[in-house]
């Protein structure tokens, strides 16, 4: 697996943001972004398919995440901002953006905010703000509580293993590889703390709007597990069915399952 340990930037505001990449380091950007809660180290699950089409992965760490410092007052505008500040760092003229899970508002938030810059959108089991209930139920009205469950979570996962994690998104086998990368991007994105599952949790819990870049700007491809718990495809076959500039592809899997399955067709506009 071609990979990087984890690399860092400061932001204009001071904040580090971390991030580690993977694939082709001299291939085709694309700017992948992790699970909630997740981290920079997600992106080694496309660190094969991206190697083989030439692309470079960029996986950043989102605010709260890993090494990624905290921003309390965070939203899909501000890491909007962060990624531009990334992408300049990096000297990126251009480049794609994707994102699994609660990811996937934050890749559509910077392709709405930066669309001469984006080259194509992928979002694989995203939420729409038409979802169902909260798995957390009525803890996201109170973020101490929901930050305990997050630490024990990360606690249970460090003394049960990789697979405690793996079968909260999948019901599939999945082999050894798979189950470690999944495991440790559980693991590093809570090390530090909750703050930044805690306020993801938050936002995709309330009434938000989902940040769509303008259809005409990028081509986006939503990507949904058929067979998907963590986020039921209704909603989203309701959010997507009467944008047909959007391409919406059902999956025959679950949540986890659906990335496994289509890492060549993300990394693949990029290339």
């Amino acid at each position: 697996m071609n990979s990087s340990e984890p690399e860092s930037i400061t932001l204009p505001d001071g904040r580090t943001l971390a991030f580690a990449t993977y694939g082709d380091r001299n291939g085709a950007p694309l700017l992948f972004h992790h699970g909630t809660p997740g981290s920079s180290r997600l992106g080694a699950l496309l660190s094969a398919s991206a190697h083989d089409h030439g692309v470079r992965v960029i996986a950043p760490s989102r605010p709260g995440y890993g090494r990624s410092d905290p921003h309390p007052d965070g939203t899909f505008e501000t890491w909007a901002a962060d990624c531009r500040a990334l992408a300049d760092t990096l000297g990126l003229e251009s480049f794609a953006v994707a994102g699994f899970s609660g990811g996937g508002p934050y890749a559509l938030a910077v392709a709405a905010d930066h669309p001469d810059r984006i080259t194509d959108v992928g979002v694989i089991g995203g939420p729409v703000p038409d979802h169902d209930e909260s798995p957390f139920g009525s803890l996201v009205r109170f973020p101490h509580l929901l930050g305990a469950v997050f630490r024990v979570s990360a606690l249970v996962a460090r003394l049960r293993g990789d697979r405690v994690v793996v079968d909260q998104l999948t019901d599939r086998s999945v082999d050894d590889e798979i189950a470690r990368i999944v495991g440790r991007d559980f693991r590093t994105g809570l090390s530090n703390g909750s703050s930044g599952a805690v306020r993801e949790s938050r936002t995709i819990a309330s009434d938000w709007s989902l940040p769509l870049p303008d259809a005409d700007a990028v081509d986006l491809t939503v990507w949904h597990g058929a067979e998907d718990e963590n986020v039921p495809i209704g909603p989203v076959r309701a959010t997507y069915e009467d944008r047909t500039a959007i391409d919406l592809e059902e999956v025959d899997d679950d949540h986890l399952g659906t990335l496994c399955r289509v890492r060549d067709a993300v990394v693949e506009p990029s290339a």
